[in-house]
């Protein structure tokens, strides 16, 4: 365990006693972000249909008990996404040749 790194993981406090959990310690990554059954767009990759059966889909809201303090608490999970292109000096698909002096 290193010390000296700085903590990006969120971390959730039990609101009773203020015990702390990383949220891979409360949530399942596939309940948290579902599993589609079906999925359709259109021509341009929109999606048009979306559906999940009731085992398979996104579980926002956990409920669970502090292993500190035995009381119980909701969590809501804030889920948010950012896409970006490639920046093309870090576009490793194309060959190049590097000249050494």
């Amino acid at each position: 365990m290193c010390s000296n790194t700085v903590r990006k993981t969120p971390v959730i406090k039990c609101p009773h006693c203020q015990a702390q959990y990383l949220p891979g310690e409360i949530y399942m990554p596939s309940s948290l972000i579902g599993q589609p059954e079906e999925v359709v767009k259109d021509g341009f990759g929109k999606i048009i249909y979306e559906d999940y059966s009731e085992l398979k889909a996104p579980e926002m809201i956990e409920h669970f008990i502090c292993e500190y303090c035995d009381k119980p608490f909701v969590i809501e999970a804030s889920v948010s996404y950012k896409s970006m292109t490639e920046e093309p000096e870090k576009d490793f698909s194309t060959q190049y040749v590097s000249l050494l002096d």
